[in-house]
């Protein structure tokens, strides 16, 4: 019988790039947008000032998180995406994730902000459900007659934070 493959979480390195492209070619709302992400950019330039973090099982990449730790806007982080192979999703791993997110803003900004397309019904029950609220809208801001609701989620600050 064979042994369980190791899942950890570990910083995003460009030799992720394939796999996360690949995920992001089968997740909202980049599929229904024709979109990707400039994970190259990601890792040449936006590193300094973002965070990005893949979840692996063995070696495959079974979902990525990128965010942004620092006050960016109403003294909060931002999550810039997130996704999760299909195969593997409703297995805990985008709480994982998003819980590391939180976790490494915290120590910066004690709030943590998202944006999901209001056609993705399923990111926006899976934000409610790790406790995140609406407090917002964007009227076609990607795609004419869709919005993109904006979250809030009070960050609980650890005891060496932000001063």
């Amino acid at each position: 019988m064979s042994r369980p493959a190791h899942a950890h979480i570990r910083p995003f390195r460009s030799a992720d790039i394939r796999a996360c492209a690949a995920i992001v070619a089968q997740t909202e709302p980049w599929k229904s947008l024709g979109e990707g992400i400039d994970f190259v950019r990601l890792v040449r330039r936006e590193q300094r000032e973002n965070a990005a973090y893949v979840y692996t099982t063995g070696t495959i990449v079974s979902g990525f998180i990128i965010f942004t730790p620092y006050p960016v806007f109403a003294r909060g982080g931002y999550l810039r995406a997130i996704a999760v192979n299909p195969e593997m999703r409703k297995k805990g791993i985008g709480r994982k994730l998003l819980t590391l997110a939180e976790k490494k803003t915290a120590f910066f900004s004690p709030n943590f902000y998202l944006c999901v397309s209001s056609f993705n019904r399923k990111a926006q029950a899976f934000y409610k459900k790790l406790g995140y609220t609406r407090v917002g809208k964007i009227p076609g801001l990607i795609i004419p007659h869709a919005s993109e609701h904006i979250y809030w989620k009070q960050l609980k600050r650890p005891a060496k934070a932000y001063r």
